[in-house]
């Protein structure tokens, strides 16, 4: 028997407990005198859409799109909200609370001062979340966010989170060691995210509670990853799942069926502006020496482990996540061509070429 009534996997991990400062009963307190007798309770305020990941597979260029489009609103990257929100514990569901009843208020003064009736859909870019299910389960407690989740080939991610955190190890002047990419290769070896582990994108969308599992691949998820980090989550939020090629299709016909078909899945009345005139965000023009290029033979190995799993990975999803009622994907068919990819070592390609 398969394990999707699995009741939130209480028995791996209990939920976090619930939070409250002084200040937010002051705050409530003070609303609850100041609103008039006839109103009902008041409601919880709601998170339209959240962009939960996969990290570096284009959520940044998604965050700077949304932000261009009229209908949405979204904490800055990396403003104090958007830091708190992405938080696992009860302090990111108040965080997030307080941030959308803010946003409320500016668009109620808004309106009144433009005389429209136009409605904002409320959302937030925390690329990570999607590693971190209580936080996603915390977020489901609190509105009916869709979800919005991005992938890539293993090989190409791991490069270039590793690169990325290279990166920010010289920016934030640490004084810690880089560790070298061959090491990374399990849960108890994984630096700021990076591991061949984490690029088994399979295992975190499994948590999302999309489509059952039996028992033998319920067996293999406990094994690859930390037992306290497993948590299947049964909720009614829908995905939407993209890979990074469909974000930088030159094919103009279908990168604008897909930018139509996010506008549709957003509730958006307006479409957004075509994604090829849109800036590239977190391009590093500057170079470190530790930065790797996958594709030299020293690297052989890993990207053969990074292949061998990515396949599997790519079988799990195309047969059985985007079949699932509650995901969509913009053009089945050459989301598929682009998984199926994953089974292949993308820099034999680019020799041959």
């Amino acid at each position: 028997q398969g394990y999707d009534n699995l009741d939130n996997t209480s028995s791996l991990r209990d939920g976090a407990a619930t939070v409250t400062s002084k200040d937010d009963d002051d705050a409530n307190k003070d609303r609850q005198l100041r609103k008039p007798q006839q109103t009902a309770v008041e409601e919880e305020p709601q998170l339209d859409f959240a962009v939960v990941g996969f990290e570096k597979t284009g959520t940044t260029f998604l965050l700077e799109v949304f932000g261009n489009h009229p209908e949405i609103t979204m904490p800055v990257k990396h403003s104090p909200d958007a830091a708190k929100i992405c938080v696992r514990k009860e302090e990111g569901k108040e965080t997030l609370k307080r941030w959308i009843q803010h946003q409320q208020q500016q668009e109620e003064r808004q309106l009144v001062e433009e005389a429209t009736s136009n409605s904002m859909k409320y959302g937030v870019k925390c690329s990570e979340m999607i590693r971190k299910p209580l936080g996603i389960e915390n977020w489901a407690d609190v509105s009916s966010a869709n979800l919005i989740v991005g992938v890539r080939h293993p090989v190409e991610w791991f490069q270039s989170n590793y690169n990325y955190r290279v990166m920010l190890h010289h920016k934030d002047k640490s004084t810690s060691n880089i560790p070298s990419p061959h090491k990374l290769t399990d849960h108890h070896n994984c630096w700021h995210g990076v591991s061949t582990i984490a690029a088994q994108f399979d295992k975190y969308l499994q948590q999302l509670g999309k489509t059952p599992l039996d028992r033998d691949e319920l067996s293999i998820l406990l094994d690859t990853l930390p037992t306290p980090d497993v948590r299947i989550n049964h909720n009614p939020l829908k995905v939407f799942i993209y890979t990074i090629e469909q974000l930088e299709d030159t094919n103009t016909t279908r990168r604008t069926h897909f930018e139509r078909d996010l506008q549709h899945f957003m509730g958006l009345t307006s479409p957004f502006d075509d994604f090829s005139s849109q800036a590239k965000s977190n391009v590093n023009k500057v170079t470190y020496p530790e930065y790797i290029d996958i594709c030299q033979p020293e690297f052989d190995s890993l990207r053969k482990s990074l292949v061998k799993e990515g396949k599997k990975s790519s079988e799990w999803i195309v047969n059985r996540f985007v079949m699932a009622e509650d995901v969509v994907v913009s053009d089945v068919e050459y989301f598929r061509e682009k998984l199926r990819a994953w089974g292949e070592d993308p820099c034999s390609v680019v020799r041959e070429q």
